[in-house]
C-alpha cells in the first residue's frame, strides 16, 4: 500500500496540475478522477483494482499531453476528450457505493484497457478511419459498463477491450490492427443498439485470435512466459473462479482464510513464482507456488478456446510457458498446450 500510496499522490498531482491545460469542458472528468484516485486509497479496495485504477490515471494524463498540444488536428483532439470522459465515467460507476464487485472488477479492466489504446489513436501513423472505429468502440464499452449490470453486456464488454490490447501491441501488424479495430466496432455496436451480437461477437473473436497469432510466440524463458501469463489471468479472471480452480496448489491458510484478490506474481528461481494475494480478512500474504502445478490449473480457468478474448496478447506468454512445460518436464496444461504445439 505505501507504494501504490505514493504512486497515487504523484498521479493526482500532475492531473491537478494539467486542469488549467486541458478544454473546460475536460476540467469536471478531471474533479471525478482524482476523487476515485483518493477513494481506492480505502483500505478494502483490492490491490488490483487500486493498480488498475493507478494505471488507467497514467494513460489517461498522458493523453492530456496530447489533448493540450496546440499542433494536436482539432478532430484528435475532440476524439481523445471524449475517450478521457467515458473512460473516466467508467472508473466512476466502478468506485460507487453498491456496485457489486464483479461489476466493479469489469468496468476497471475496460477502463484501463480503453484508455491504453488513447495512444494508438493518437499516433499520427494511425490512420483516421482506424481512428474513429476505436473511438467508437471504446464509447460503446465504456458506456456498456456505465449503464449495464447485465453479465452478458459486461462480458462482451470485457471481450471487446481485449481487442484493445491486441491492436495496442506493436507486434500486431498493421492490417491486423486495421482489421480488428473494424471487427470489434461491428460487435461493440450491439451493445448500444441492444441487436442480435452473437454472429458479431463470433467475428470479432476470431479475427482476435488471427491477430494475436500473426505474431511469434515469445522467445523466453519459462520463469517469466509463467509470470507475464500469471498476472494477464489474475488481471482478467474473476477471483471466485481462480478461487476454484487454484484450490489445489495454493497454501492451507489461504483456502482457510478465503482469497479476496489474486493480485500479482514474480519470478522467483527457475521453476517458481512469489504469488502475492490479499486475503478475505483484508491480511496480504505471499507464497512460492510451482510453475508446473499453476499454469496447469491456470489453463482450466481460461481455455485455449477463450484465451485471447480473455487475455489478448499476453495469452502467447501462456501457450510459451505450456510448451516449455511439456518439453522440459513433460507437464502437460491441458488445451493450451495442443494449441501452443499448432502455433509452434
Amino acid at each position: 500500500m505505501t507504494r501504490q500510496k505514493k504512486d497515487i499522490d504523484e498521479v493526482t498531482g500532475d492531473l491537478n496540475q494539467k486542469k488549467g491545460q486541458v478544454p473546460e469542458d475536460l476540467v469536471p472528468s478531471l474533479g471525478q478522477l482524482t476523487t476515485v484516485l483518493r477513494a481506492v486509497e480505502d483500505p478494502g479496495t483490492s490491490p488490483q483494482e487500486r493498480d488498475g485504477v493507478i494505471r488507467t490515471a497514467r494513460a489517461l494524463s498522458s493523453t492530456l499531453d496530447v489533448i493540450a498540444d496546440p499542433e494536436t488536428p482539432g478532430p484528435l483532439r475532440g476524439q481523445l476528450t471524449e475517450l478521457v470522459k467515458q473512460v473516466t465515467a467508467a472508473l466512476d460507476t466502478a468506485n460507487q457505493s453498491g456496485t457489486p464487485p464483479g461489476q466493479r472488477r469489469t468496468a476497471t479492466l475496460v477502463a484501463e484497457r480503453s484508455a491504453s489504446v488513447a495512444g494508438v489513436i493518437a499516433d499520427r501513423g494511425t490512420t483516421q478511419g482506424v481512428r474513429v472505429e476505436l473511438s467508437g468502440a471504446v464509447k460503446d464499452a465504456t458506456g456498456a459498463v456505465s449503464r449495464h449490470r447485465d453479465a452478458r453486456a459486461l462480458k462482451l464488454a470485457e471481450s471487446i477491450t481485449a481487442s484493445f490490447v491486441i491492436i495496442g501491441d506493436p507486434n500486431t501488424p498493421d492490417k491486423e490492427r486495421k482489421e480488428l479495430a473494424e471487427t470489434t466496432h461491428e460487435a461493440s455496436s450491439s451493445l448500444a443498439d441492444q441487436g442480435d451480437s452473437d454472429e458479431r461477437t463470433a467475428r470479432m473473436k476470431k479475427k482476435q485470435e488471427e491477430a494475436a497469432s500473426a505474431q511469434a510466440l515469445p522467445d523466453e524463458p519459462l520463469p517469466k512466459a509463467a509470470e507475464i501469463c500469471t498476472n494477464a489471468v489474475f488481471d482478467s479472471v474473476s477471483d471466485d473462479t481462480l478461487n476454484r480452480d487454484l484450490k489445489s496448489v495454493v497454501p492451507e491458510k489461504w483456502k482457510t482464510e478465503g482469497v479476496n484478490d489474486f493480485w500479482k506474481s514474480d519470478e522467483s528461481g527457475d521453476d517458481s513464482l512469489e504469488v502475492l494475494v490479499q486475503l478475505l480478512n483484508e491480511e496480504s500474504v505471499n507464497a512460492r507456488l510451482k510453475i508446473k502445478r499453476l499454469i496447469p490449473k491456470l489453463a482450466e480457468a481460461v481455455p485455449a478456446s477463450e484465451l485471447f478474448e480473455t487475455l489478448a496478447t499476453p495469452g502467447l506468454h501462456c501457450l510459451r510457458a505450456a510448451l516449455q512445460l511439456d518439453q522440459n518436464s513433460g507437464v502437460t496444461s491441458g488445451s493450451w498446450l495442443k494449441m501452443a504445439k499448432e502455433k509452434e
